[in-house]
């Protein structure tokens, strides 16, 4: 009997596969214990921090109750407002706010049943600190209450109101209180409430607290010291008087930029079809050019109930800008016509502009002239009309007796245009009660005639051009500008050269809107100029113009009342708005 024995070692194979293994078993142990490090460096960094706070808040809490405040602020106190600490290696930021809390119990702000709103003290510390690349923190919160019933201590309190632009109250901003005029300097920021609302309660009754309240990406709003650029300031420094509430209004919002063109007068152009023959139409279904006019089509004295047309291709080269679409149309009862605006592209592919470039394009238009300033020519560089006719009644018909498109084809940038510009608020008036302005600053336009203004405040700029040497022909749109809060505006400026007699006309509706397509004569003697207001709702005269009292200027356009000026005066550069009413 013989027995066979053999012995297997392992191959390649399995022991690539057995190391695999292993990596994978060690990989996952580290990656584990990798993790148990963050949880136990986190937990004890939380816990150093939990540890710092409450020891920072017995001590608070064990000092007696008139010395509980911080340093420079309200209550004042030998404990610092922002400090820095270490342990167990982790870098900790603390900061401290204490502040005099009005118990509602006995009545709140003025309805306080002693006058007093210092009832008690509130302490909030606050720990952050960064582990491992993450931010975090705590907070603790205790009330401190003083041993008798409360008292101002010489103190008294401030309410600062904080508004926006519209006058609503303004939640989350912040206000900056200060005075060094005492035995202690105070230095504290609060942030307005839900209504608006910071309140200074304890402060000691000194006279000078100055105020600034301002908020990220807003303007600022603040009181003022007389000084010799501004001997009368309109909001002085306040003053805190004991047991009393001084109140202090201050509006803020969003800052503006203001961008600011200076052109040369724009080369117009425009496509015009008064309806003398259908030359200008590209296709028309069921319509029909009649007498100067586009009507449904007729047959045998019946008219269709229905028709189309549309106008040839309008491209201009150059192209700068669309201005103004301008109908005329006449639509009896039991009838109506309505005009939409079509892009072009290739030779027949037709797409409706969108109402975010044309409000009421959806639905069309029944007449009156519109601006297409959103219509951007570098996205539409072809447009088309189509009129849509329809009507109940064979028996009649709707009209479209005129349609225009005005567009500019040209306008040069002039470069290196210095100008002024001032806002109307006024922070306070010189010796000789002119006015300080909040701000008033020098401006240069670069070398492609553009200069952007940025974190201006909410309010209405007067532009002036230095030098003498150009004359605002046009100014889009319009000087005075009015710059609302939190927008990015630009002012175009057409500018032609200097000349002592001019006059521009601004012409808008009664909610304020631009009127374009509005005829302006202006005339007397052996004078007699027509010009018609472009998209900004402008005219400018100066030609064969001279110093004069006489004047009179026409202002008309159909669906308004016309409007005239008469006498006019005329004495060099003249800027006149008027404004059209409804008829």
């Amino acid at each position: 009997m013989s027995t066979t024995s053999s012995q297997k070692g392992m191959t390649l194979v399995e022991l690539l596969i057995a190391i695999g293994l292993l990596m994978l078993v060690f990989s996952a142990i580290f990656t584990s214990f990798q993790v148990t490090l963050k949880i136990v460096g986190s937990s004890k960094a939380h816990a150093g921090a939990l540890s710092l706070a409450n020891e920072r808040m017995e001590y608070i809490r064990s000092l007696p109750y008139s010395t509980v405040g911080t340093i420079s602020g309200i209550p004042n106190g030998p404990i610092p407002q922002n400090a820095t600490t270490s342990l167990n290696g982790v870098d900790y930021a603390e900061r401290v706010l204490i502040e005099y809390i009005d118990a509602p119990e006995d009545g709140l702000d003025s309805s306080d049943e002693n006058g007093i709103i210092a009832d008690y003290k509130r302490v909030k510390i606050e720990y952050s600190w960064t582990v491992q690349g993450q931010s975090k923190i705590i907070s603790l919160i205790s009330n401190i209450v003083p041993p008798g019933i409360e008292t101002t201590a010489g103190g008294g309190t401030l309410r600062v109101n904080v508004f926006d632009a519209n006058v609503n109250p303004l939640p989350g901003a912040a206000v900056r209180l200060f005075n060094n005029s005492g035995t202690t300097t105070v230095d504290v920021t609060r942030y307005t409430n839900a209504a608006g609302i910071a309140l200074f309660g304890g402060a000691p009754a000194l006279s000078g607290y100055q105020i600034t309240v301002t908020d990220t990406g807003y303007s600022t709003d603040k009181t003022y010291s007389a000084t010799t650029s501004n001997p009368n300031p309109t909001t002085q420094h306040v003053a805190v008087l004991e047991a009393q509430v001084s109140t202090m209004n201050f509006q803020i919002d969003e800052l503006s930029q203001l961008t600011v063109e200076t052109k040369d007068v724009a080369t117009v152009g425009s496509f015009d079809d008064v309806f003398d023959d259908s030359t200008l139409l590209s296709a028309t279904t069921s319509t029909a050019v009649v007498g100067g006019t586009l009507r449904l089509a007729e047959s045998g004295g019946v008219f269709a109930l229905s028709g189309t047309a549309v106008s040839e291709t309008v491209t201009p080269t150059p192209l700068e800008a669309w201005d103004t679409l301008t109908l005329v149309v006449s639509a009896p009862a039991s009838t109506s016509a309505r005009v939409q605006l079509y892009s072009v592209t290739g030779t027949s592919t037709y797409t409706l502009i969108p109402e975010s470039a044309l409000a009421g394009n959806a639905l069309g238009f029944s007449g009156g002239t519109l601006s297409l300033n959103g219509v951007d020519p570098s996205t539409y560089g072809s447009l088309a009309l189509k009129a849509t006719l329809l009507s109940s009644s064979t028996a009649t018909t709707s009209h479209v007796l005129s349609w225009r498109i005005d567009y500019t084809e040209a306008q040069s940038a002039i470069p290196a245009i210095a100008f002024s510009l001032t806002g109307a608020k006024t922070i306070g008036t010189y010796l000789d009660a002119s006015p300080v302005y909040k701000y008033t600053a020098s401006h240069t336009t670069n070398g492609s005639g553009v200069v952007s203004v940025p974190n201006l405040e909410w309010d209405v700029y007067t532009l002036t051009l230095s030098g003498g040497a150009y004359d605002i022909a046009e100014a889009c749109g319009d000087i005075p500008y009015v710059l609302a809060p939190g927008v990015s505006d630009t002012l175009t400026l057409s500018l032609t050269a200097n000349t002592s007699l001019s006059q521009r006309v601004v012409v808008r509706d009664a909610a304020g809107a631009f009127v374009p397509g509005a005829t302006v004569r202006l005339r007397r003697g052996g004078l007699d100029q027509l010009e018609t207001t472009s998209a900004c709702g402008q005219v400018f005269f100066n030609t064969s113009l001279v110093d004069a009292a006489d004047y009179r200027i026409d202002v008309s356009k159909s669906g308004y009342v016309t409007q005239t000026l008469d006498p006019h005066e005329i004495h060099g550069d003249e800027v006149t708005a008027v404004t059209l009413s409804s008829s």
